[in-house]
């Protein structure tokens, strides 16, 4: 349904930049909506752009030019061919739908808009250099280590002998003289010296590497760190270095450049009587 400006419009102007077709312009009286470019904000907005600011509410509906909403995404799409409308698109049939990040009104002249009209988009500008970013010191996370159980914790496996089952129990269970008990034929087993030191020593034994490692492992990693940051520093030293001899290279091109011009006025260099020299 095309919006129209009623005879209450004061002429101030302020719907016409708001139009995403350029449909709105000034008429002989007042500002008018050429109907075949309105389409209701459809596919730009949940809401007409030109009444949301009018100051004296002019801009409204017209009674005698009702169209669905199909009909005005149809047009939408067909004035905006360079926009990618999709379908999940603002409208003010379905308020509070998100709008699609593409779909930004054209800067086309409304002549240009109209159905049929070939549609040149404007040429934008030219892209502009990038500024190098700084180069920031960025901490490293602490490593995520796993971390070990301790050590009374740990299920030590044992096989019962006389059942054939397995079962666990703690290390401080393997204590010299100590009487374990298998929970499925409930028969005993003594611990002896030989089965409590190779389960102590056993686990010493690892938890030692494991401990060892871990600080080799740590050394290593904080002296390659070192290394690099020093590494990265000198080439930015190095890089910096560069960009100053280049820049004295132009000053001093530049200087050359104009010494060496041949301006109007400027006095001419002496002669020997003989011309030569």
């Amino acid at each position: 349904m095309a919006t129209m400006i009623t005879g209450e419009c004061i002429n101030c102007g302020a719907c016409e930049p708001e139009c995403p077709n350029n449909a709105i312009s000034q008429g002989e009286e007042i500002y008018v909506i050429d109907p075949l470019l309105c389409t209701e904000c459809v596919g730009f907005h949940d809401y007409e752009a030109c009444a949301a600011v009018c100051p004296v509410d002019c801009c409204v509906t017209d009674p005698n030019n009702i169209e669905t909403e199909e009909v005005l995404i149809t047009r939408t799409r067909s004035l905006h061919q360079d926009v990618d409308i999709g379908e999940n698109f603002e409208s003010r049939f379905h308020e509070g739908t998100e709008k699609p990040a593409a779909a930004k009104p054209p800067t086309q002249k409304a002549e240009a808009a109209r159905p049929g009209a070939p549609t040149t988009p404007p040429p934008g500008p030219p892209p502009q250099p990038q500024p190098a970013r700084a180069v920031a010191e960025v901490e490293e996370p602490a490593p995520a280590f796993v971390e070990l159980p301790d050590i009374d914790s740990w299920e030590i496996p044992i096989h019962c002998f006389k059942c054939g089952e397995s079962y666990t129990s703690h290390p401080k269970h393997f204590m010299i003289g100590n009487v374990l008990w298998c929970p499925y034929c409930h028969k005993s087993m003594v611990v002896k010296d030989n089965l409590n030191f190779q389960v102590r020593t056993a686990l010493r034994e690892f938890y030692d590497k494991w401990e060892r490692e871990l600080v080799q492992f740590q050394t290593r990693r904080e002296k390659e760190l070192i290394e690099f940051r020093a590494k990265r520093e000198k080439a930015l030293q190095g890089f910096l270095a560069q960009q100053k001899r280049d820049l004295q290279a132009i000053k001093n091109r530049l200087q050359s450049i104009s010494e060496s011009y041949d301006a109007p006025g400027r006095p001419a260099r002496k002669r020997s009587l003989l011309g030569w020299g």
